[in-house]
């Protein structure tokens, strides 16, 4: 079942002299419970996409439609509680907020939207992520590894339609990398959630379903494992 679609994506930036194309005619449909990795040097247009994508950023053309709402048509309030209800996102550098505790960290998107605290869910996550012990700590305290999976348990708490991770082992080591690849895949076989992913890892690029490989702003290899 088809859950995002891209339509002829292109983002450009700069001007006149200074314009550079960064994506060129993208056209990409993924599927319900996918799990994509995006590859490609640095420049390739790899988190370019991923930004438009999950809506963090706009396209210059084209449209991009999740769970059969065009993103591009929603005003910044709009886009932002459609954001809050249907995308999670994991960051490189974890984006945590530093004065609150693991567990006010991981319930954030529901306090900002209202909604009752699933208790069954919430223990489900951080039993998963191992981080039950640490609740009450800061992410200041925590090593990068666990940092990271308090970060992929803020993006699971809302039951996200589509999980995008920007290149979420940057910062670990391969020991803690192959830790949260595995959680991914734990999560993607378990519930079917559908992950994007953009790496530079290709021991991780291997380990996903389907292997998008860009270069020069275009797809130049799309691949189903």
């Amino acid at each position: 079942m088809e859950i995002l679609k891209a339509n002829n994506l292109s983002k450009k930036y700069g001007r006149k002299e200074n314009e550079f194309l960064a994506l060129k005619n993208i056209n990409l449909t993924i599927n319900k419970g996918e799990f994509i990795c995006i590859t490609g040097k640095s420049g390739s247009g790899k988190s370019t996409l991923l930004n438009l994508l999950s809506g963090l950023d706009t396209p210059t053309n084209g449209e991009i439609i999740i769970n059969n709402q065009n993103i591009n048509k929603l005003n910044s309030e709009e886009l932002t509680i459609f954001r809050r209800k249907n995308i999670g996102i994991v960051f490189q550098f974890y984006n945590l907020i530093p004065n609150l505790t693991v567990k006010e960290n991981i319930l954030l998107p529901l306090l900002l939207d209202k909604k009752a605290i699933n208790e069954r869910r919430f223990n489900e996550i951080v039993k998963t992520l191992g981080i039950k012990n640490k609740l009450d700590s800061m992410p200041n305290d925590l090593s990068g590894g666990l940092q990271q999976r308090v970060s992929i348990g803020r993006a699971l708490i809302n039951k996200p339609k589509i999980l995008f991770a920007d290149e979420p082992t940057g910062n670990l080591d391969s020991k803690n990398s192959l830790k949260v690849m595995k959680l991914l895949e734990y999560y993607n076989k378990k519930f079917n959630q559908t992950i994007i992913m953009v790496t530079h890892d290709e021991s991780l690029a291997k380990r996903c379903k389907r292997n998008i490989r860009m270069k020069d702003g275009k797809i130049i290899n799309d691949i189903y494992r």
